[in-house]
């Protein structure tokens, strides 16, 4: 009786086993839902055709779902729960509603993600919710052909990048009093001698930003694609990923 109770008892234990690995094979295998990612369209800058470029991009990743549009009732709390990140580009833009400044904010500080390309700073500029939620007011650039340095070499977006060239616009900003920023890259020429991306947690929820982005030189970059592609997975809390 003893020795059928103690083979019982192995059998129990080795379906636990089997049971339980099973379980933790499938849940490693088990792919992660898609990042919905809201690119919203509108203002200053060639959106039209920098969109596009980005959206295939992110889209051959294979990990993203990407809604782009004008809307910007899509920023307020019942729309922007459908998304995963916040892309902004576009320049001179402002909220027509209180709603829209609210539910971005509340998104992003209660775990959303936010991601900025160059004139995200130069928009909004009415509201200071936005100013520190971004980190930096745009205040003027230059032009030309530069070398962005890799400023952070240990953080996850920027540890495996090399410094680069770009023919780009040289932003500049004025930052808000509670910026909690880590710079990711930098320039340095002349008196034009700035941070170019950085990130930050905003609550429970991450901002990236990167100066560069200004026209088709900048987007049809690789390295600036590299960047901004690494940049997003980083917002969202994944592991950052080349394109």
């Amino acid at each position: 009786m003893r020795q059928t109770m103690n083979v019982a008892a192995a059998l129990v234990m080795v379906m636990a086993v089997v049971v339980g690995t099973a379980h933790l094979i499938s849940a490693e295998e088990a792919p992660k839902a898609k990042v919905r990612i809201f690119m919203l369209q509108g203002g200053g800058h060639d959106w039209k055709n920098h969109f596009p470029i980005l959206a295939e991009i992110l889209k051959k990743t294979g990990d993203f779902n990407v809604t782009i549009s004008e809307d910007m009732d899509q920023l307020k709390a019942e729309n922007i729960k459908k998304y995963d990140v916040v892309l902004l580009y576009g320049s001179g833009q402002n909220f027509s509603d209180p709603a829209q400044e609210k539910g971005l904010c509340d998104f992003v500080r209660s775990g959303g993600a936010l991601a900025g390309i160059h004139s995200a700073t130069d928009s909004f500029k009415k509201s200071d919710a936005y100013w520190e939620l971004v980190g930096g007011r745009f205040a003027g650039h230059g032009h030309g052909k530069y070398t962005v340095y890799i400023h952070d070499k240990d953080h996850p977006i920027t540890k495996d990048l090399e410094d680069f060239e770009i023919t780009d616009e040289t932003y500049r900003h004025a930052y808000h009093k509670n910026l909690r920023m880590r710079s990711l890259t930098c320039m340095n020429r002349g008196n034009e001698r700035q941070s170019m991306a950085w990130v930050q947690d905003y609550g429970n929820g991450r901002v990236f930003y990167t100066a560069n982005g200004h026209g088709r030189e900048a987007w049809t970059n690789p390295h600036f694609q590299r960047l901004a592609v690494r940049g997003i997975y980083w917002a969202v809390k994944r592991e950052p990923k080349d394109p």
